[in-house]
């Protein structure tokens, strides 16, 4: 029995490793995004009965003007949960030298796997050179960005990271919402496709309304990296896009935890 057959028999395959690579956390506050976040332990249980083993998260705290708090309460919910969770800290150019002492003295954590930025919120877009200081401290050290991406948004275009890969080549990006339209989408892949540490977040499939078997044809499938955007997204929709979807199972398990594996360079679920 494939995967697919057994999840419309109602099982998630024994050994099936998943892992969310781009999810976001609070404890139950009311925040500026207008969430409700669950407390990290319900999130975390939740998102185990639909099979995902671990995530990557940031934090909501940081994500609306108060980096250093929430960056240092995130690592407190990794340390409570080191085999479940893991960590993006927050930067902005704003205050960039203090959050870029902080990730400095966490990079070593194991708890961190990377940097987020979303340039929308800092009010920076990622053609100025804002974000160099993280760039060339990233690039020098191997260190994931998870930055969000849209077409429709002018900070983050997709085809404007085109001047940054091209002062930071070796840079690892991971692309959020793959550009979050269909035109930004196809800018994202052609991104994947020129330079070697460009990565794709496949929950943007959900905006561009590309199936994920027509995704997996365009795209470079070793860069297509399973995420939810959880708590923004319900992570339902996207777990049943790729297990429901006639992708092969070897596809299917490099999408839902190997290649973002490779990008980060280590183990994070246990072999299945």
């Amino acid at each position: 029995m494939n995967i697919k057959q057994s999840v419309l028999s109602g099982v998630i395959p024994q050994g099936l490793r998943i892992f969310d690579a781009h999810a976001h956390v609070g404890d139950g506050e009311y925040n500026a995004a207008y969430l409700y976040t669950l407390p990290v332990s319900e999130n975390l249980r939740l998102s185990e009965k639909i099979g995902i083993g671990a995530m990557a998260a940031s934090s909501f705290k940081a994500l609306v003007g108060k980096g250093v708090e929430g960056n240092a309460k995130l690592m407190e919910y990794c340390a409570a949960y080191p085999k479940e969770l893991f960590a993006y800290l927050y930067y902005e150019p704003r205050i960039g030298d203090t959050l870029l002492r902080q990730i400095d003295a966490y990079r070593t954590s194991p708890s961190f796997i990377g940097v987020k930025i979303h340039p929308r919120e800092a009010r920076v877009s990622i053609e100025t050179d804002g974000y160099d200081p993280l760039y060339a401290y990233c690039e020098e050290r191997g260190i994931l960005i998870l930055c969000n991406s849209r077409e429709s948004e002018t900070e983050y275009y997709p085809a404007s990271y085109t001047p940054v890969l091209k002062r930071f080549a070796k840079l690892k990006l991971l692309l959020g919402h793959m550009g979050g339209t269909f035109t930004g989408c196809l800018s994202s892949i052609e991104l994947a496709k020129q330079y070697e540490n460009v990565y794709l977040d496949i929950n943007g499939s959900l905006y561009s309304q590309i199936w994920i078997e027509e995704l997996a044809k365009f795209a470079p499938q070793e860069k297509l990296v399973f995420s939810t955007d959880q708590a923004f997204n319900d992570p339902r929709i996207i777990v049943g896009r790729v297990l429901l979807s006639d992708l092969s199972d070897a596809l299917k398990r490099r999408i839902l935890c190997d290649n973002f594996e490779t990008a980060v360079g280590r183990t994070l679920l246990p072999a299945g």
